[in-house]
């Protein structure tokens, strides 16, 4: 009975507990509740990342996932919510008894700011840290641009763009916050959809003297790019870590849209020419100075000339279609593009054919879980020629030329014509091919661990593979020549992330990023080459008498990364954010493969101040400051080992052997940049007004120099950190909407940059007879303690003495001589410009656009080695001449501008001086366009258009500066070779280029 009796109390005590865990629950159900949602706007309808959603009154939050979902957990008691974001309006929503809340946000006109990329994320414009410069789509297609990097022409501050050549596919030299290395790369890391691109680091990637250098972004579509962001600061690059010193370009690829499928079709159709032709001497003139120089009589000498320079220079084409699709449902979009460019430039035998197509899509799974992929393909067919430097140089070549040689002879067959090639027969005759295949693809998969927390996962390559063909015949080179090179550089990436973004309350933000990502780089090339050709009908070079491989090579390079940043802002106003990066790097030393990368950085938002707001102008002020570092790692991949080479210097007892070559040091590392930086944003006027100024001051050490040493050790140099540069400056943008009515509209952006590069530190160096330690770069160029990287260091001339006819010079002491003597070379100035900047007006009416971009430099100097073989009177007989020179001294003519043609300092007057240096000031009109857009009541008529837009476009229409006809004042003919810059040798001058087009939208 007691037994049971128990049995009964436990029973009911379960019960009961039982009961109450019941009620709890159904206590705890009442007092919490969840809501999800979608936030979107009129520019995101598939949703706005990182918006605030918050239960007012509370400190619960969370904040919109990459698709603009949410999901959220309601206390008791509570029944509102409340969605901000910077640039929108705060809503406010009842909750009552809805599970689902979407919202559709309107834009604040007075806060409006636009989401930049950052590294491996965005940010709102309005609450970064970072120095950023950035362009959208709605920039870039208002922009004849062939290339990517033309977009950023003139178009951010502290950014300096300079053509290396004006032939197809040359590339443009692009220096963010100027010159960081002597020896290393200087170009930034080129991010696009978070991919770094190959950029040639890894080997050679032309066989060929003169040849075009690789331009990392040729295989990339304008027409596809989104976004492009600029990181200037450290703040913005200690992310990248050890390849952030020189800046990061971070391009975003278009994406599609859930909604109805969009067609877009673009096509423009131009021409090109030179923006200057240098003069030459015609037949006539050249046979007078002949006669002054010899005393003999005109009649003895050809009297049938030809025009090279006229041959060689034609009227260029150019052509782009494109066409575009984008669509999609609330769970998928796609965009699919594919372009056909084509360039036949103003130089004869030089064509450049590009085919571009991409796809991008994006995929949700479900409210966490989603997926993307971006694949780009590129074939570009380049029938190119040599740049400069190379007498197979058309334009160089053709103003070398005698205009006495004859292309043709008696029988119309070309004519061999020796050391100076015929160039129509090179044109016709001659194979230089250059194919490029591209593929740029990634693939992510993302998931929402937590509401605030996402795990991302991304996978990328860049590969790319090329096939360099040269064949000249016979009667450019006896018996012919010729060679075939093939390329395959392949890189892949991993990359995982976790991102964490969590609204505490009203007040306080908390982000954090921790990272790690692997790549891997591998690069391998062989080339063929023969000559003793049977026939110039037998292209292939194993029809060669001897064909020989003579090389076959593989390199690559390793980088391992972690990295994070975290990010808190206090109302919005107070902002702070810290960002490290630890790099391992295959390419140094054992003993300093790993190095360390960081930066901190804080805002305050001064207009969210009581004292500063309710005033009559002031929209929006902000003040950011940063320091941090980052690194360098373009060198060799084998530059810290000890290397060995087969050769005749190995050779031992007639049997082939290996030599040392380079001795190892385990010690090798990256050079490091450590920048500050304190920038000032301000809008006014109700948003009539954007100011932007950073000043900044950027310090970089262990830069990296082949130090001499003892020849007892069995070399000359080795490579180890050892010197100090500092770049410094001002970078200042200014937006302004100068005028607004109800059918016109003014606008003006200007941007400006200031800088100044000083080489602090060469130990190890040689130096001069003033005891200043520099290196070398080129024959008219070095880098000096105390001065600019790029500096001239040539013999001042003086002119030519009105008495006695002779060329001077000035001597060490500054007194004129007529020896000429290298031991006079002085400090002239630099290739580097102190300003340099942009300055764009576009006036729009009633559905017309005109917008004109001028771009400038200030402060740098170019020398043009080219005027010493045509200032030089002793190449008579050898090559064409300047036409100046027939402005010699005689007694009539005392103030001449060649010497008398019996004078002494005849042999010296091609010696490099400063006769042949020019200051690079110019102002040039970068862009000129005049846009129609259709009205849209005229479209809706069609029943099929949604857009149509009309232009016509010209570029580099005019350039103002003080240099002679024939001299381009853009110029950088040795590439991207930091230590030589603002040099030319008959580098081919800018293409001017006029387009008319159309844009019809679907």
């Amino acid at each position: 009975m007691l037994k049971n009796l128990n049995l009964l109390l436990t029973m009911k005590r379960v019960l009961l507990s039982l009961a109450f865990s019941v009620l709890a629950v159904i206590s705890v159900m009442a007092q919490s509740r969840t809501v999800t949602g979608t936030v979107t706007s009129e520019d995101e309808p598939n949703g706005i990342p990182g918006v605030n959603v918050s239960v007012k009154g509370t400190m619960v939050g969370t904040i919109t996932a990459i698709d603009g979902t949410y999901t959220l957990s309601i206390p008791e008691g509570s029944n509102v919510l409340s969605f901000s974001f910077v640039g929108f309006e705060t809503q406010e929503k009842m909750i009552d008894n809805q599970s689902q809340i979407d919202v559709f946000l309107m834009p604040d006109v007075k806060t409006l700011g636009e989401v930049v990329v950052v590294g491996y994320g965005t940010q709102s414009a309005k609450m970064s840290v970072q120095s950023i410069s950035s362009l959208d789509n709605s920039q870039i297609e208002r922009m004849p641009i062939f290339t990517a990097q033309e977009a950023l022409q003139g178009q951010a501050a502290g950014v300096q763009l300079t053509g290396t050549s004006g032939v197809g596919g040359a590339q443009q030299n692009i220096r963010i916050r100027g010159v960081a290395s002597l020896t290393a790369g200087g170009s930034p890391l080129f991010v696009v959809d978070g991919v770094p691109l190959n950029d040639g680091s890894s080997g050679n990637y032309s066989n060929e003297s003169g040849a075009v250098t690789l331009n990392p972004l040729m295989e990339l579509n304008p027409n596809e790019i989104e976004s492009i962001s600029v990181l200037k600061d450290a703040s913005a690059v200690a992310i990248y870590g050890s390849r952030g010193a020189n800046g990061v370009i971070l391009i975003k690829t278009k994406k599609g849209t859930s909604g109805k499928s969009t067609i877009n079709v673009d096509f423009y159709r131009g021409v090109q020419t030179p923006t200057t032709v240098r003069p030459y001497m015609s037949l006539d003139q050249y046979n007078q100075y002949r006669s002054a120089r010899t005393g003999d009589p005109v009649s003895s000498f050809p009297q049938t000339g030809f025009d090279w320079p006229d041959a060689v220079i034609e009227q260029g084409k150019i052509s782009n279609l494109n066409v575009s699709a984008s669509g999609g449902s609330d769970n998928t979009t796609y965009f699919i593009s594919g372009t056909y460019f084509m360039q036949d430039t103003y130089a004869l035998g030089n064509e450049l054919d590009r085919f571009n197509g991409r796809l991008n899509m994006t995929h949700k799974f479900s409210e966490k879980a989603r997926f993307g992929a971006n694949v780009g393909l590129a074939k570009t067919f380049n029938d190119r020629i040599n740049s400069d430097n190379s007498t197979f140089a058309p334009l160089t070549s053709a103003f070398l030329h005698l205009p006495y040689n004859q292309p043709f002879d008696e029988n119309g067959n070309y004519t061999r014509l020796g050391f100076v090639p015929n160039l129509l027969a090179l044109a016709d005759l001659a194979q230089t091919e250059y194919i490029t295949r591209r593929t740029t693809a990634n693939t992510y998969f993302e998931f929402d661990i937590l509401p605030d927390l996402t795990f991302k996962t991304d996978w990328g390559i860049d590969q790319i593979q090329t096939e360099e063909t040269m064949r000249y015949p016979d009667i450019i080179e006896p018996t012919g020549q010729g060679y075939k090179r093939i390329i395959q550089d392949y890189k892949w990436l991993s990359t995982n992330t976790l991102n964490y973004q969590k609204y505490v309350g009203n007040d306080h933000y908390l982000g954090a990023l921790l990272g790690y990502s692997y790549e891997q780089s591998d690069y391998a090339s062989m080339t063929v080459e023969g000559s003793g050709f049977v026939s110039d009908k037998l292209p292939n070079v194993a029809s060669a008498a001897t064909p020989t491989i003579t090389s076959a090579t593989g390199t690559g390079w390793r980088l391992a990364s972690y990295f994070a940043r975290v990010n808190y802002r206090y109302k919005d106003k107070l902002l702070f954010e810290g960002s490290a990066r630890r790099d391992g790097s295959s390419r140094f030393g054992m003993d300093n493969r790993y190095g360390n990368f960081w930066a901190i950085s804080g805002g305050w938002v001064l207009s969210e101040e009581k004292f500063l707001q309710n005033n009559s102008f002031l929209d929006f002020l902000k003040v950011n400051a940063s320091y941090g570092t980052a690194g360098n790692d373009r060198v060799d991949n084998f530059a810290s080992l000890g290397l060995y080479q087969a050769g005749s210097l190995g050779d031992y007892a007639g049997s082939p052997g290996i030599y040392p070559s380079q001795p190892a040091n385990p010690t090798l590392g990256w050079e490091e940049s450590a920048q500050f930086d304190f920038t000032l944003y301000a809008t006014m006027f109700n948003n009539k007004l954007d100011v932007e100024a950073s000043v900044w001051n950027k310090r970089t050490t262990g830069l990296l120099l082949d130090v001499p040493i003892p020849y007892t050790t069995g070399y000359a140099s080795y490579a180890q950190n050892a010197g100090v540069m500092r770049n410094r400056g001002i970078d200042l943008m200014i937006n302004s909407l100068n005028v607004q009515t109800s059918g016109f509209e003014w606008r003006t952006i200007l941007n400006v940059g200031l800088l100044e590069n000083e080489v602090l530190e060469l130990p190890g160096a040689s130096e001069d007879n003033e005891g200043r330690r520099f290196v070398q770069g080129s024959s008219s160029q070095r880098a000096i303690e105390g001065y600019s990287v790029n500096t001239f260091y040539l013999v001042r001339y003086n002119g030519i003495n009105p008495e006695t006819g002779e060329a001077e010079w000035l001597n060490g002491d500054g007194e004129p001589t007529t020896t000429y003597s290298t031991n006079d070379r002085e400090i002239i100035g630099s290739a580097i410009p102190r300003i340099s900047g942009g300055l764009t007006n576009t006036l729009s009416y009633k559905g017309f656009d005109l917008s004109a971009l001028f771009t400038f430099t200030q402060g740098n100097y170019i020398m043009f080695d080219d005027l010493r073989f045509l200032y030089n009177p002793n190449n008579l007989n050898s090559f064409n001449l300047d036409p100046q020179l027939l402005d010699y001294w005689t007694e009539d003519n005392p103030n001449s501008f060649a010497p008398r043609l019996d004078g002494t300092t005849q042999s010296n007057f091609g010696q490099r001086s400063t006769i042949h240096i020019r200051k690079g000031d110019h102002i040039r009109l970068r862009n000129l366009s005049l846009t129609y857009n259709v009205p849209t009541e005229i479209l809706e008529r069609t029943k099929v258009l949604r857009s149509a837009r009309i232009y016509g476009m010209a570029q580099n229409l005019l350039t103002f500066s003080n240099l002679e006809e024939g001299l381009e004042p853009e110029i950088s003919g040795n590439g991207s070779d930091n230590q030589i810059q603002g040099e030319s040798f008959f580098t081919p001058a800018q293409a001017k280029s006029f387009t008319l087009g159309v844009s019809l939208g679907f």
